[in-house]
């Protein structure tokens, strides 16, 4: 395996394990065998641009972050929220990364009422 695919295998790996996703979560949600996505997470198969966009969206990540890292690469810092400058909206922990990546595979109806439950569980703190 050559060092560029090492990288995107390592990356694979730490951004579902950052989501708290297991390998067989990551492959329903790509429609595909769990052991094909272990081949990908392990780089004995190389993953194309399609599934990268794929994988990034599952992970909640710009697609460029599962690439290989350039000497001089310079990403944002973080995403800012409009209202609150000084609030960075994407420093998410491990339990929050997993309830979104979680969010992501419901069915409308299902994100209707998890929405619904945060909600009513929000008020109960007022």
């Amino acid at each position: 395996m050559d060092s560029k695919n090492k990288e995107i295998a390592e990356k694979l790996r730490f951004y579902r394990e950052s989501c708290a996703l297991s390998h067989q979560q990551v492959a329903d949600a790509l429609n595909i065998e769990r052991s094909t996505y272990t081949k990908y997470e392990s780089g004995k198969s190389t993953v194309n641009v399609p599934l990268l966009l794929k994988l990034s969206k599952i992970f909640n990540i710009n697609p460029t972050d599962l690439l290989p890292d350039e000497p001089d690469d310079k990403r944002p810092v973080h995403l800012r929220d409009p209202a609150r400058a000084d609030s960075p909206i994407y420093q998410l922990s491990k339990d929050e990364r997993g309830l979104i990546a979680r969010y992501r595979v419901l069915s409308k109806e299902e994100k209707k009422r998890a929405l619904l439950l945060i909600g009513n569980l929000s008020k109960k703190d007022e």
